[in-house]
């Protein structure tokens, strides 16, 4: 599946949360909305009427009182009669007009006020006024009235308050569920994000993983991935470019060691010739002689070493099996490897110091190539030292490895007082062919075989190599060899990647 569609699918159930809480949040809205509406149809609109009764109620009672007053002032009764009787016809209209919509609380005092001013209306309007029966009934009606819209406004009071709670209790429900809704979408989104994210990081981490191995020169990793369809493809493209550079290192490989074949031959006889030379066979030869042919043979002997330096870096790299020799000494290997470098260390000026304490077990060595890889880095160390500086090496015992590895182990340590490696090349320094010039140091820029043989050898053996500052100043590249002689060369692969 494609990434695309991953999200989609993923992010579509905490979008389908989110719109449910923001509907259910709306659906709490339109039912605040519609028990206001209801307050204000049903309540509001009955309460208006009911108003507007009371009101022209109230009228007939004003009209009653005031003209009670003009009889007692001596006004004719007619008068008074049709003010009353005016005030009246009102009350009939509001009440034909209001229907059944005025509860009885408040019908019982308008009916009350209608009788009494009908009679009043139609008789002696000023006797029937002024008697204390009439005085008494408008006392009673008044207070009927008034308690009858008291217990309209207690009502009405009551309803807004139940529908402010119902109002209350349905936004309250809304804000929780909405925000439970909200929080679980989020709290989905995030870890729905993750998972995707896994599903792309962890195989683009594997890639990483293998396009550096594949980038120091290890074609042995497989690449694979498993995730969306666009990492699988891209997967698929680099093991393709893997396994075509595999296919040209093999070609390289395969072309550096039977040019290094080819060479060999001729360097070995030119060798044979100088070697002639020296001897006098050719005749006797005077000092300026010697001396070109001696700078000659120390230069066929430097494209010697490099040959073969080719040839046993290919012969390794190509997985050709090793040729271990049993009961070997690694302290014979490693004298014979100083006596090899001295010559030129004493016309460096450089002092060769070598300390190897306790005695080594026999171990199962390739003495060969462990030679020229410890005669490689000692030659390296020297190569960068000046005058008058030492480099030490000393070989010691161990019962622990690399990595943690028990067993029986040798590590040889050489230190030299030069300038060190730059910790920007530490990654790559024993890589082949990567050479690097360094500072205030009479070593020449070479090939970058030495070193990458070093490593080759020892990994090859079960061990690897490592480089430091070293404490006094300069570095100390480490060799780690197994003297186990019951395990195999290869007794440690991991050390090898």
């Amino acid at each position: 599946m494609r990434l695309v569609s991953r999200l989609v699918l993923s992010h579509a159930f905490p979008v389908g949360l989110m719109v449910g809480a923001i509907l259910f949040v709306l659906g709490s809205l339109a039912q605040i909305t519609s028990s206001l509406k209801e307050v204000r149809d049903a309540e509001l609109g009955s309460l208006h009427t009911e108003e507007a009764v009371h009101r022209t109620a109230w009228a007939v009672e004003t009209a009653m009182r005031h003209s009670a007053e003009d009889c007692e002032k001596g006004k004719p009764s007619e008068v008074a009669g049709r003010f009353i009787h005016l005030r009246l016809r009102a009350l009939d209209a509001q009440l034909a007009a209001a229907g059944s919509s005025v509860r009885d609380v408040m019908l019982d005092p308008v009916r009350g006020y209608q009788r009494l001013a009908s009679r009043v209306s139609e008789g002696d309007t000023c006797a029937d006024l002024l008697t204390a029966t009439t005085r008494r009934e408008r006392e009673r009606l008044d207070e009927q009235l008034t308690d009858a819209w008291i217990s309209r406004m207690f009502e009405l009071h009551s309803a807004l308050m139940r529908k402010d709670d119902e109002a209350r209790r349905a936004g309250a429900s809304a804000l929780v569920s909405g925000s439970v809704l909200a929080v679980v979408a989020c709290f989905l989104a995030v870890l729905l994000s993750q998972r995707i994210a896994r599903t792309v990081t962890k195989p683009l981490a594997s890639l990483s993983s293998s396009a550096r191995r594949v980038g120091r020169g290890d074609f042995t990793v497989t690449i694979e991935a498993q995730g969306p369809r666009e990492v699988c493809e891209l997967a698929e493209e680099m093991e393709a470019m893997r396994r075509r550079l595999a296919e040209l290192e093999a070609l390289k490989q395969s072309f550096l060691a039977s040019v290094s074949h080819e060479m060999r031959t001729p360097l070995t006889k030119i060798r044979e010739a100088l070697a002639l030379l020296s001897d006098g066979a050719g005749g006797k030869l005077n000092e300026r002689q010697g001396r070109i042919v001696q700078i000659a043979q120390v230069a066929c002997e430097r494209e010697i070493r490099t040959v073969t330096t080719l040839l046993d870096l290919s012969r390794l790299r190509a997985g050709v099996p090793l040729q271990p020799k049993a009961g070997a000494s690694v302290d014979e290997v490693l004298w014979s490897a100083i006596q090899d470098e001295e010559h030129e260390a004493r016309e460096r000026g450089v002092l060769l110091e070598i300390d190897t304490p306790g005695e080594a077990p026999d171990a199962c060595l390739d003495t060969a190539l462990v030679e020229r890889a410890i005669a490689n880095v000692v030659r390296n160390a020297v190569a960068v030292s000046k005058k008058g500086q030492r480099v030490r090496v000393l070989r010691e015992l161990l019962h622990e490895g690399p990595g943690g590895y028990a067993g029986a182990w040798a590590r040889i340590s050489v230190t030299d007082e030069g300038p060190g490696v730059p910790p920007e090349i530490r990654a790559v320094v024993f890589d082949a062919f990567v050479t690097h010039s360094v500072e205030s140091s009479p070593k020449r820029v070479g090939i970058g075989l030495g070193l990458a043989l070093a490593r080759e050898v020892a990994r090859a053996h079960g061990g690897d190599i490592e480089v430091d500052d070293a404490p006094a100043g300069g570095a100390v590249f480490r060799i780690w060899l197994s003297l186990d002689t019951e395990a195999s060369p290869h007794a440690l692969p991991a050390l090898a990647g």
